[in-house]
């Protein structure tokens, strides 16, 4: 099984710590790298500081040195010049605070490395960045030279994990905080109390853990030792008891503190249910008083967290006790009345000597602003409570229990860099349009979309998801109808292919799996308003950092790690290093040498755990062969997996989590090498790189073909992974033989990418996102006339009517050439000196009819003789023309200097007429098979107009038939049925429209540059692609 476990036995080779330095994570502030090494054996003296609080952080690093390499470093006393000394500047707490001082610097000499902080967590710190460095080679270990100063952007720097949900055995807690210590994450947020569960001792309450803790709870004193374990590594440990809602397990245990009696037992089911505190109540504050009286004995932080989140109302409205109570303290709504129970709550905890922490709901404009206020509802929600004035942190985007990309957790900046509004003053709208994803547990999430444009062909998307603020989509593009764009959300990362026209159709997907989108065209509605999304510095001072929430429902301690890293460093980092450090190629470089480091030095234990559930899924020895499979696969990510259990009945805590998605990670390293591969090979097209990647697929489909079985239901996923490895193998092979791959051959891996796209078992087929992207990029074409037959100004192809074609600048300009139906060119005519054609057709007596662009004129060709047809000194440069049944002539004149255009009608008796004198760079022109339509597109703008035909070729209804937010468009043709082919001039492609201006294809060439398009007038249906680039003509069979 290759790369998955074999690392553990290579941590420290040399090659992968040549740049150690440039590899640390989270990154520094500064590093200065110097020629020279620090050799590291038993012979360094170990100097460490002499405090008894010290002493436990000098021990721990010796231990994790010795873990790491072996080596037992020597004390004071020895005659060795090589030393290792920690130096304190400062005075240290025995428990961490939020002002906690973390900053460190670092200096490794030949002779002497020198560790030095302010405090003891900043020693701790410190250590993590020096056994980063540790590198090894043939003589043994070393460090080299360098000087490192840094400290954390934030200051709150959390992982929150939910053992009430599913327990987690006190154990885990502790592993989870050498990791989180190796990470320099600073807190543990321990959500203790939910529906599901009760996992805190209470002594003046038994009852909450003895039923709300039968599966597990932590004992006081359990606790105790933990926050002091915690402590020695410089983390805090947050206690968060939920209240008023989330309290089944609550009311199970003392019911008589209920707005409403409730199940005797904890709930099973996820999901936000009904239970809440009776705020009425006298003996609910006198209860509150008491249980976190306890609670703050055991958690010596000076936070406390209270929840406060998803209260459900319902109990509260449906009493008439609590009815009254609301009228006396003159509460109009369930909203106040939450608001006057969380007052009551700081009140008691303000006594207790504890700020209170709550989620997004807490926040009301009475409430203190000392609450600090931890958003899981987003940026705009954590902005809210920062201006106005409360400390707060972030949640939404770091949850690792709904798996999403690391790239996507980077990217979730706390305080992103300001972003200036464009000015709109000369933009138009394209279209307004709403849509809705139907998710199969929950309400749809709907949005609305506005297009606008400029009259330079400059496009703008906004986009606004219901409930929360319009913004600008920078990633998108519109190809005719079709739309496609990327963007960040509170959901995760998505990727939207929508089709617009009356009504909405089309995907987006949320994470890796999609949504069916629905919707229609508004003509009426308001237009969107985007909102300034940036803050004032000093509400920005508010913001504290963030948490990575891992709740509990998919989360067990056989799994807890492939759930929470490597992707958790990814946050670690965001939290810890400088905005500007935001290179994602650069990240997940290093998340696998942290990955690496931290499974043998800080015992994430990632792959032992996959190893473990691979073992149960697949035949005796064969977990490897299994795990090889899975490079190729993901979890479903968002809330997917959540919602595919609560249709299959499954969601809810006795489902077991033993299933195949339990045990990968939101996303493989390997998948993410061979999507590099794929980027790689698209930029340079090298042949070696097209064989390493079938090597890679052939690697995958050996992996396929050796499991001998697998446990059920995952034999149905196997089966398709196989199917589709070998039908992506079969395709790139055709290719690498021909440099090209037909249309069968295409569309039949088109369908089997759609289907690895679905979700099976809660699992994704992820190989089919960079099998997607290459085939985009296959070229469709192949070479029918060679390179350099025509010159870099090949245009014009028509056929006659015998299927010979014809195109302009045969060799050199200032030609007509000509090719037979087996491919053989030969120059037809040489036109007259200061006359170069470009668009060229034929009528229905197969007379040629030629645009001279320089020469300002329309050029005949009937029975071997050349004639000038129109000369029109008005003329910009006759572009390209179309051709009517009746021989009347329409020529595009683009004037390329100052982006504008003209239309032209050229009578069958030569007279010229101008049609439109205010155009943009008109280019391509086809004329509809009925005759109805005439089509022209603006090349540097990107449009394409509609006209009606009329009696003498008159021209009316003017339509914008299609937009373009990218690449330019060159020549057009139609065929029989009314389709427009379109080229894409520096995409390499040509589009097919239908005659509703909807895509019906797009057809990748071998050239990005292609000049015009003519299609087969006998026999089969082929298109023919005239290339700038190589002087050649391409064809598809079509």
């Amino acid at each position: 099984m290759r790369g998955f476990f074999y690392f553990l036995l290579v941590i420290f080779t040399s090659a992968s710590y040549v740049n150690a330095d440039t590899m640390l994570l989270p990154q520094p502030v500064e590093v200065h790298a110097k020629p020279g090494q620090f050799r590291l054996d038993d012979s360094v003296v170990f100097n460490p500081p002499s405090s008894a609080a010290l002493t436990v952080v000098a021990k721990r690093f010796a231990q994790r040195l010795k873990r790491q390499t072996g080596i037992n470093l020597q004390q004071q006393g020895t005659n060795s010049s090589k030393r290792l000394n920690f130096e304190l500047t400062g005075t240290s707490t025995p428990i961490p605070q939020p002002d906690m001082q973390e900053h460190y610097q670092l200096s490794v000499s030949t002779e002497q490395i020198t560790l030095q902080a302010a405090s003891q967590v900043g020693l701790s710190r410190g250590i993590e960045t020096l056994l980063q460095l540790i590198q090894q080679d043939s003589a043994g270990y070393y460090l080299a030279h360098l000087e490192i100063t840094d400290a954390p952007r934030f200051a709150w720097r959390g992982l929150l994990l939910d053992p009430a949900r599913r327990f987690l055995p006190i154990e885990t807690l502790y592993r989870q905080l050498d990791i989180m210590a190796a990470a320099k994450l600073n807190v543990l947020h321990l959500h203790l109390t939910d529906d599901q569960g009760w996992r805190f001792e209470s002594k003046a309450f038994p009852l909450l853990h003895q039923v709300g803790g039968q599966d597990g709870f932590y004992s006081q004193h359990e606790l105790k030792q933990l926050v002091a374990y915690a402590a020695g590594l410089g983390i805090r440990v947050l206690p968060e008891i939920d209240l008023p809602g989330h309290t089944t397990a609550l009311g199970a245990a003392y019911p008589h503190l209920m707005a409403q009696a409730g199940p005797a037992v904890p709930e099973r089911h996820w999901g936000v249910h009904p239970a809440v505190l009776d705020p009425s109540k006298p003996e609910v504050y006198q209860f509150i008083q008491t249980l976190l009286s306890e609670v703050a004995n055991v958690f010596p932080d000076p936070y406390l967290h209270i929840g406060g989140d998803e209260v459900m109302p319902d109990h509260w409205l449906q009493s008439a006790d609590i009815a009254r109570f609301m009228q006396q303290q003159q509460l109009a709504t369930p909203e106040q009345l939450h608001s006057y129970f969380n007052r009551r709550l700081q009140q008691i905890l303000q006594q207790l000597n504890k700020r209170m922490i709550g989620w997004d709901e807490v926040l009301d404009s009475e409430l203190p602003t000392s609450v600090l206020v931890q958003s899981w509802r987003g940026r705009e929600s954590l902005y809210k409570a920062a201006q106005a004035g409360h400390p707060a942190i972030l949640s939404t985007g770091f949850y690792l229990d709904q798996p999403q990309f690391a790239s996507f957790h980077y990217r979730n900046d706390p305080l992103p860099k300001p972003v200036a509004s464009p000015d709109l003053s000369q933009y138009h709208s394209l279209g307004h349009w709403q849509f809705e994803l139907a998710r199969k547990r929950g309400a749809a999430i709907k949005a609305e979309l506005m297009l606008l444009s400029d009259n330079n062909g400059s496009s703008k998307l906004i986009l606004q998801f219901a409930g929360r603020n319009a913004r600008y989509i920078d990633s998108f593009s519109l190809n005719a109808n079709l739309l496609e764009f990327d963007s960040d959300s509170w959901m995760g990362p998505v990727q939207a292919r929508l089709a617009l026209d009356t009504d909405v159709s089309g995907e987006v997907v949320v994470g890796n799996a999609a949504y069916t989108a629905t919707g229609q065209q508004l003509h009426q509605a308001a237009p969107l308003q985007v909102a300034n999304l940036n803050i004032s510095p000093d509400a920005a001072a508010n913001i504290l950092g963030g948490e990575i929430t891992l709740w509990g429902e998919l989360v067990t301690p056989e799994n807890i790690d492939i759930r929470l890293w490597p992707n958790g460093f990814a946050v670690a980092e965001r939290l810890w290093s400088a905005a500007d450090v935001s290179d994602a190629d650069s990240l997940y470089q290093r998340l696998t040498h942290f990955n690496r480091w931290a499974t043998l030095s800080a015992g994430v234990a990632t792959a032992a755990q996959q190893q473990a559930g691979l073992a149960r899924l697949a035949a005796p020895a064969q977990a490897d062969v299994l795990a090889t499979l899975t490079e190729i696969l993901e979890p479903a990510h968002y809330y997917h997996r959540l919602h595919e259990k609560s249709v299959a009945g499954l969601y809810h805590a006795d489902a077991p989590l033993n299933q195949l998605a339990d045990y990968l990670s939101a996303e493989n390293p390997e998948l993410h090498k061979f999507t590099a591969m794929v980027h790689g090979w698209l930029k340079q097209k090298e042949p070696d790189t097209l064989h390493a990647l079938l090597l890679q697929l052939r690697h995958w489909q050996q992996a396929s073909e050796q499991l001998q079985w697998v446990a059920e239901p995952t034999t149905a996923l196997v089966k398709r992974s196989k199917r589709l490895l070998e039908l992506a193998i079969n395709t790139l092979q055709q290719y690498q033989q021909q440099g090209y791959i037909s249309l069968q051959v295409q569309q039949a891996l088109q369908q089997q990418l759609s289907d690895a796209a679905g979700i099976e078992q809660e699992i994704i087929i992820a190989l089919h996102r960079p099998l997607r992207l290459l085939l985009q990029h296959l070229a469709l074409s192949r070479q029918w006339v060679a390179p350099g037959t025509f010159s870099a100004s090949a245009e014009g192809p028509a056929f006659d009517n015998k299927g010979n074609l014809y195109a302009v600048n045969y060799g050199t300009d200032g030609t007509i050439g000509k090719v037979s139906p087996d491919g053989n060119a030969q120059q037809l005519l040489q036109l007259p000196v200061g006359s170069i054609a470009n668009g060229i057709v034929f009528d229905q007596q197969d007379v040629m009819y030629m645009a001279d662009y320089t020469a300002h004129q329309v050029l005949r060709f009937q029975q071997g003789k050349l004639s000038v047809h129109a000369s029109e000194p008005l003329m910009n440069q006759p572009n390209d023309l179309a051709i009517l049944q009746n021989g009347t002539l329409f020529a595009s004149d683009p004037n390329w200097q100052n982006s504008s255009g003209q239309l032209w009608r050229i009578d069958t008796d030569g007279s010229s007429h101008l049609l439109e004198d205010v155009m943009g760079t008109t280019n391509g022109i086809a004329v509809s098979p009925d005759q109805q339509f005439l089509y022209v597109n603006e090349s540097v703008q990107r449009r394409i107009w509609r006209y009606r035909l009329g009696i003498g070729g008159t021209l009316s209804e003017k339509t914008l038939f299609a937009s373009f937010s990218d690449y330019g468009l060159d020549g057009m043709r139609t065929n029989a049925e009314g389709d427009l082919f379109v080229a894409r001039y520096g995409k390499g492609t040509v589009l097919r429209l239908n005659a509703a201006g909807q895509v019906v294809a797009e057809y990748r060439l071998q050239h990005a540059l292609p000049t015009n398009v003519a299609l087969s007038r006998i026999g089969p249906e082929r298109l023919f692609v005239t290339i700038q680039q190589c002087g050649c003509i391409e064809v598809i069979d079509l």
